[in-house]
């Protein structure tokens, strides 16, 4: 994963201001705009909990623990009177039935990394705030997705369909982003759509009347604020900067003029990965694929969105079977002959190699990952060749292939060679390594762009002996059964100067029966050869 820094005024200028200090709205652009992503149950929504009690797995009262303390719960746990950061002894005074679930923070960062993978598709420009948090920045992806209304609503199906709780934050700034996250609805109530063509124009508005709790400060300055009589934003607007610099700190100065774009406040850019890697644990060791097709259907779904929203073509990917303790049982690599980014091809091909397995052996978990992957070519197609009957070819070759093994079938492909000999070979018709990534490439213009010198050899017999025969010759006058005559000649091939110099001269020769052949002369061993008959 790379990273790239992001942010607002990073060249340098100024940011027009108000009289009371704060932004001033009527010069602002879209431009700027930041939306933040809080995933506020991220521990819970990590391991499959839904926060929901309406939620068919979400029948009883449930809460994440850390250090002997409640860390989330669900709706029901909280009906039940239980709180965070609650002692888990009063939980479970409480609720008895409570069902309590250790907190796992390496699976909450990964979960937060998929969902910056996912956020990808909506913005170049995506950054991990904190540990639960993402942020946007969508001033340029508002005009290509037709306006914030509809980037929202997509944003917010999304987030639906993952049964992922979030809070909503958008503003001209990051943190100013981040701080309206805890002051507007969150994506799957009911008022929220109502409220998205203006939450970016009143944000500045919204800013003032934000509690100062709710600032990323020490707590310590917030207690002094409220000390000094400040409930919100508002009302430290119209306190002198140098005054609250020489009450509160230079660090909570500097705190209010990125809050308010004064200053810039540069994020780290996140750059997804080129390859894709997933995986699946189960709790019981499993001897059966068909017991978890679900997990394997998933897994090759979320390829398929991988690859989508990447604008990117799969050669190949690998399933992977693991026992105990990440000890590997089993690799199986699946080829693919031609563009087909489909989730029904992946599916069709896995469960073809997959049958040819002989399961003797149990494993605990899966996992699904293709590091050849390429962007995507386009080529222009003729109008009226489509060449469908070509692609179905291909998904046959992958069919067949993917079933017998891939060291089965073979192609005939031209060498970048000048001897004739060596200007026809062979590959499998299906890669299973990264050479298959060259393979796609020269497909769509093999018949114009792979031209080898050898080509224009016309003149030249499909019929190629495995060796060249070495002709008697008269009068340095080829024979074979009988004297030869030359019709048609020279044409001069010479190669191989840094190992065994070849210089031959080609002829085509007739026999006094008229069958023609290709004959050469050696110009190193003085020597005439026959290579090839004609038909």
């Amino acid at each position: 994963m790379t990273a790239n820094t992001i942010g607002e005024n990073t060249q340098g200028q100024s940011t027009p201001e108000s009289s009371d200090g704060s932004l001033n709205t009527s010069s602002l652009k879209t431009d700027n705009a930041w939306l933040c992503l809080r995933f506020t149950q991220l521990s819970l929504n990590s391991q499959k909990i839904a926060f929901s009690a309406s939620s068919n797995n979400s029948i009883a009262p449930t809460a994440i623990t850390d250090k002997q303390r409640v860390w989330q719960c669900n709706q029901l746990a909280l009906l039940s009177g239980i709180r965070p950061d609650m002692g888990i002894n009063h939980a479970l005074m409480l609720a008895p039935e409570l069902i309590m679930v250790e907190r796992d923070i390496k699976l909450e960062s990964q979960k937060l990394i998929e969902l910056s993978y996912w956020a990808y598709r909506f913005s170049s420009h995506i950054s991990i705030y904190n540990e639960c948090t993402l942020l946007l920045e969508i001033g340029r992806s508002i005009k290509l997705f037709n306006g914030l209304n509809h980037l929202l609503n997509l944003i917010n199906n999304d987030l639906s369909g993952f049964a992922i709780q979030t809070s909503l934050g958008l503003a001209y700034t990051p943190k100013a982003a981040y701080l309206l996250s805890f002051e507007s609805p969150t994506p799957q109530s009911p008022q929220a759509n109502v409220r998205q063509d203006k939450q970016l124009k009143d944000s500045i508005n919204r800013l003032n009347t934000c509690p100062v709790e709710h600032l990323e400060i020490q707590q310590k300055v917030i207690d002094q604020l409220h000390n000094c009589g400040f409930e919100n934003l508002d009302d430290i607007n119209h306190i002198p900067n140098a005054e609250l610099g020489h009450r509160f700190g230079n660090d909570f100065l500097h705190y209010l003029d990125q809050l308010w774009g004064r200053i810039a406040d540069p994020q780290i850019a996140l750059t997804p990965p080129e390859n894709f890697e997933a995986s699946a644990d189960f709790a019981e060791p499993i001897r059966n694929l068909a017991w978890i097709k679900q997990q394997l259907d998933r897994l090759l779904n979320d390829l398929q969105q991988f690859i989508t929203q990447r604008q990117l073509i799969c050669l190949s990917f690998t399933w992977r079977f693991y026992h105990e303790n990440n000890r590997l049982l089993k690799t199986v690599t699946i080829g693919l002959s031609a563009t087909q980014n489909k989730f029904e091809t992946f599916q069709e091909l896995s469960n073809l190699k997959l049958a040819s397995i002989q399961l003797d052996w149990e494993f605990s978990s899966i996992e699904l990952s293709s590091t050849q992957l390429a962007p995507i070519q386009l080529f222009h197609d003729d109008l009226f060749d489509p060449k469908i009957d070509q692609q179905q070819f291909k998904q046959l070759i992958d069919k067949l292939s993917n079933r017998l093994g891939h060291n089965a079938l073979f192609r005939v492909r031209v060498a970048p060679e000048h001897l004739p000999e060596l200007c026809n070979d062979r590959q499998y018709a299906v890669q299973e390594s990264s050479s298959n990534k060259y393979q796609i490439d020269t497909n769509a213009n093999a018949d114009t762009n792979n031209r080898t010198p050898a080509d224009e050899l016309l003149d030249q017999p499909l019929w190629l002996l495995e060796n060249p025969q070495r002709l008697a010759q008269q009068h340095k006058q080829p024979l074979h059964e009988g004297p030869l005559s030359i019709i048609h000649g020279p044409d001069r091939v010479t190669s191989h100067w840094w190992s065994k110099l070849q210089s031959r001269d080609y002829f085509i020769a007739r026999q006094h029966n008229g069958r023609l052949l290709w004959i050469f002369f050696d110009r190193g061993e003085k020597n005439w050869f026959l290579h090839g008959l004609f038909a």
